[in-house]
């Protein structure tokens, strides 16, 4: 009687402790800093907050390895080979048809600009300058940026053993991509049989998005990883509810959130899982980390809250006051239509996943209504991938509205990752019942995603990587400078300087070279830089493509008078490397910028 009325006790303190932790974390993340305050707080502390979080996680995680390891031990031998050799057979089609690049090339500098700061300084900050200091590579003006930086963090750490490598980002995600396919695997093999979960992981890794990311420096693939894994935590969670597995699905979730934007969605998602595993378990549960778990996503809150308090991070159209808005929905969904149900080779869409996936969805959701079973009918993983599937679907409909929506767009469609896991979980859970009238619509239906991926979806991958021009261009650049003499130089480049800052080279962008013109020359004239390189693009102004113009963006002040140094053509324009021969003193007054008209002359060390 002691010890119960001791229980008793003991739960009433944590959940007043609870109660306190969530309404502490509302207030410190949301209300009380000013968006300043809120962004300084995270770009100082940010690092120390989330390495806490991903540390204490790990070793929850650690603690319940003998369950992990006993249900890869169970695995019957002719299904561990059978999973082995899909998994190992998409991976190495994915790693070894293309080349690790850019996919989003802004995005994902500024996720590597972020590990760097994190790796160096411990600050969570993008740099927007950097220069060599008595041989040291060092950044200047390092503002916080609005992505989440649980990717950085993660990437960072491999540079803290490594130091800092630029391919260190592609190779987490090569590495990252089979195991995002084994977690899928060991969610659907909870419900269903080893053939079907075969079939199942057959119709989601044998998609053209999972492909294109896991060459990429996104932190995309880490979302879906996080999504999948922490629905398996909690479909765990749910078949047996106890402190231990609710701490580790507290955890994921607290990482969960700091991978994107949207994903702070699946906290309310979490919530309800927790509810449904209390109602199970007859009791109310509240270890340790779920009393911490609020204070831990305060510096998710912090960030929202710098997010939404600077506008100029948002990235928004001319004539435009709000990210979000109802008339999106309509064009959007059509974009949408489009997506999912593309037939051709030019989109990264999955016609295959998604004719089969909306099928069992549409049936599995007429299925419920038709019966209304209850929750306590279901099994936990069902229920636990259901409460999921209302954050994904949120985020879906979020997307949607969103001014930049349209998901048959390159760089939005990877956004719908998630969304993915849902279409095959659904096309499992149709096999399963199908299964026991035709034990051969299974093999169909594998075979139907793999032919699709092999003769849709790998050519769409090489499309989008052909039409990603900015990154080739600057990977030639990079590969042209690299090529002359190591001396010290500074690149005053038409894309984002942050390309040329990963490689240790000082760069400014075009726009500032006017005004910076007499501080460049200072450096010039003491040495500091030996050279001055300009990279500019020329669109062509005739029919023939032999005359041609430099684009209106990438125009220079008259003042630097310019030698070409290397040019060649890629795609439908010039792409020139030249280098500065003198600045001229300002004039008195103010002239017009030139912008030049030429046919040029291919040098002999350029390539068409």
């Amino acid at each position: 009687m002691l010890q119960r009325l001791a229980a008793v006790d003991v739960l009433v303190w944590r959940a007043v402790a609870f109660v306190v932790s969530a309404i502490a974390a509302i207030v410190f993340g949301f209300i009380y800093f000013s968006s300043e305050q809120a962004g300084e707080l995270v770009r100082q502390y940010g690092y120390y907050a989330i390495a806490a979080t991903l540390l204490w996680f790990v070793l929850l995680l650690v603690r319940e390895w003998p369950d992990i390891k006993r249900a890869w031990r169970d695995m019957p031998r002719d299904e561990l080979r059978r999973l082995l050799l899909l998994v190992g057979g998409l991976s190495i089609v994915a790693w070894c048809v293309f080349p690790f690049s850019y996919k989003v090339l802004f995005d994902e500098l500024v996720l590597q600009a972020t590990s760097w700061n994190l790796h160096r300084l411990r600050e969570v900050g993008t740099m927007v300058r950097g220069y060599e200091v008595e041989g040291v590579f060092l950044p200047l003006f390092v503002y916080l940026d609005k992505r989440p930086y649980f990717f950085a963090l993660l990437v960072s750490i491999i540079h803290d053993f490594t130091g800092f490598r630029e391919n260190n980002a592609f190779l987490f995600n090569a590495v990252l991509y089979p195991v995002v396919l084994g977690l899928f695997y060991f969610l659907v093999r909870r419900v269903v049989s080893g053939r079907i979960a075969w079939t199942g992981l057959a119709c989601f890794g044998a998609s053209p998005l999972l492909a294109q990311n896991a060459n990429g420096a996104g932190m995309d693939l880490l979302n879906l990883a996080m999504v999948v894994l922490t629905m398996l935590l909690a479909a765990r969670f749910l078949a047996r509810p106890d402190e231990r597995r609710l701490s580790v699905l507290f955890l994921a979730c607290v990482l969960l959130a700091q991978t994107r934007y949207e994903s702070l969605l699946f906290v309310l998602t979490t919530g309800l899982v927790v509810l449904e595993g209390w109602r199970r378990a007859g009791r109310i549960i509240l270890p340790v980390a779920a009393i911490f778990a609020p204070l831990l996503l305060v510096p998710s809150g912090l960030h929202n809250s710098y997010l939404s308090g600077t506008p100029e991070l948002w990235e928004l159209k001319e004539n435009m006051d709000s990210r979000f808005a109802v008339e999106h929905l309509w064009p959007n969904l059509g974009h949408a239509v489009n997506y999912f149900f593309y037939f051709g080779r030019t989109i990264l869409s999955a016609w295959w996943l998604s004719v089969c996936g909306f099928a069992s969805l549409g049936w599995i959701v007429f299925s419920i209504w038709r019966r209304r079973p209850v929750w306590r009918q279901l099994d936990p993983t069902i229920v636990a991938v259901g409460f999921f599937g209302l954050a994904i679907g949120a985020n879906l409909i979020l997307l949607l509205s969103y001014f930049w929506g349209q998901l048959d767009d390159p760089i939005v469609s990877r956004l719908i990752m998630p969304f993915t896991v849902l279409l095959a979980f659904g096309v499992v859970l149709v096999l399963r019942s199908l299964d026991q009238v035709n034990a051969g619509i299974k093999n169909w239906v594998a075979m139907g995603a793999l032919v699709a991926y092999l003769g849709w979806g790998l050519p769409a991958v090489a499309h989008n990587r052909e039409i990603n021009q900015q990154a080739i261009e600057l990977a030639w650049e990079q590969q042209q400078v690299a090529l002359m003499d190591p001396v010290s130089r500074l690149i005053l480049t038409d894309k984002t300087t942050l390309g040329w800052l990963m490689k240790g080279q000082p760069s400014l962008g075009l726009n500032d070279a006017g005004f910076r013109a007499e501080a460049i020359q200072f450096h010039l004239d003491h040495g500091t830089f030996k050279e001055v390189l300009v990279t500019q693009r020329y669109r062509p102004v005739n029919a023939e493509g032999r005359v041609f113009e430099v684009d209106p963006r990438d125009v220079i002040p008259a003042r630097f008078v310019l030698e070409p140094v290397v040019e060649r053509m890629i795609g439908g324009r010039l792409v020139r490397i030249s280098r500065v021969v003198e600045i001229l003193p300002r004039p008195d007054e103010t002239e017009e910028e030139s912008v030049s008209v030429e046919e040029p002359a291919l040098l002999p060390d350029s390539a068409i």
